[in-house]
């Protein structure tokens, strides 16, 4: 049988708790590319809206499932039932933010600091601010083509989590008190480097519905890179300052090896000499090569309380050796999701694409 489970719903506000529900039905969804929206639909109840936080548990249990922020509220007087749609607590950064260049030894406090100033103007009372912590440190630069431009704010924690498997999660809920006495409760919330590796294998019993999309078949990416001087005015005979090769595995080389897929396709890169910013031929070809490699994606759903895959292990950026049919696939956990009307989690992986650089442009 699915999960039972309880949601816990805290003022917007004041961040008391306005009581904890028993759920009828839920459908949750964790996507580390997208801002999805999860529902849970509970007793009907007049005190809870949006903008409300929710946390999500199995019956008597400490485990968190999920937090979030309420997003909207349907409520059906034929049942007296009601569905709260939410989305994940960086819903709170659905906003923009400079985006410059910048490098650092840690790209976690750097992303701290950018919530830091995000939430300025309100600190005092925005929820961010009460327990918000990093527990690694990933050297990083990104480079912005653009000089100073503007990103989403979720976008710009996409492009960290396909770099550096860089995660918001959080880790429990924390208590503090307020000036009058009375407890309220915040999401103690940590930034990090996901590090753990599980491996997968296609005929464990308990791993079923397999698909498997792999780029490699369809070749439709570009596989070497020139670096090309703007400058040069003979499309004939160009001068190619450095040439880049992107492997089948994923790996960028500036020697081209039986492990490139050929023929190649060649994508140029102009280079201005004359710029004085200009980001290393070896962080240009990862940012160019990288986005252009191959992909794959992998789904397949686990049997709930299965042997091979506990629920706790089952989070966002989760590195993965998967075997189907004797291929093997290095991979990054990228969503999953939870229903009421099954028996299993929904498991997608992508292909790992870490990288220290980041060349930004609002074009990309």
């Amino acid at each position: 049988m699915s999960l039972a489970l309880d949601i816990t719903v805290f003022d917007s506000a004041k961040l008391v708790i306005k009581g904890t529900y028993k759920l009828f039905s839920y459908d949750i969804q964790m996507d580390a590319l997208s801002n999805v929206t999860s529902t849970f639909t509970i007793d009907k109840n007049t005190k809870i809206t949006t903008g409300d936080y929710v946390a999500v548990r199995p019956n008597n249990s400490t485990t968190l499932l999920y937090y979030g922020q309420i997003i909207t509220v349907d409520v059906d007087d034929s049942s007296n039932l009601m569905t709260l749609s939410a989305n994940y607590i960086w819903n709170l950064l659905n906003g923009d933010i400079i985006v410059g260049s910048k490098s650092s030894n840690s790209y976690e406090a750097h992303i701290l600091k950018l919530i830091n100033n995000y939430i300025n103007s309100n600190v005092g009372t925005n929820i961010l601010n009460k327990g918000l912590t990093n527990s690694t440190n990933t050297a990083f630069q990104v480079t912005s083509s653009d000089g100073i431009s503007t990103s989403n704010f979720i976008d710009y924690l996409v492009r960290g989590f396909k770099l550096h498997n860089t995660v918001f999660e959080v880790t429990g809920i924390g208590q503090g008190t307020s000036e009058n006495g009375v407890p309220f409760y915040y999401p103690k919330i940590d930034f990090h480097q996901v590090k753990d590796t599980w491996n997968f294998k296609n005929d464990v019993y308990d791993f079923n519905n397999w698909v498997v999309s792999d780029s490699r078949n369809l070749r439709n990416y570009n596989n070497e890179l020139w670096i090309v001087d703007q400058a040069g005015t003979n499309m004939e005979n160009p001068t190619v300052l450095a040439r880049y090769w992107l492997t089948e595995d994923g790996s960028v080389i500036k020697n081209l090896t039986d492990n490139v897929a050929k023929p190649t396709q060649v994508q140029i890169y102009l280079f201005d000499k004359t710029a004085t910013d200009n980001p290393t031929y070896d962080s240009i070809a990862q940012s160019n090569l990288s986005a252009n490699a191959y992909s794959h994606s992998i789904q397949f759903s686990a049997q709930l309380g299965n042997n091979f895959l506990p629920l706790e292990k089952v989070k966002l950026g989760l590195q993965s050796n998967i075997y189907y049919d004797n291929t093997q696939y290095k991979s990054v956990l990228t969503a999953y999701s939870i229903d009421s009307s099954s028996e299993v989690v929904n498991l997608t992986f992508g292909n790992l694409r870490f990288g220290r650089n980041d060349l930004f442009s609002t074009t990309n």
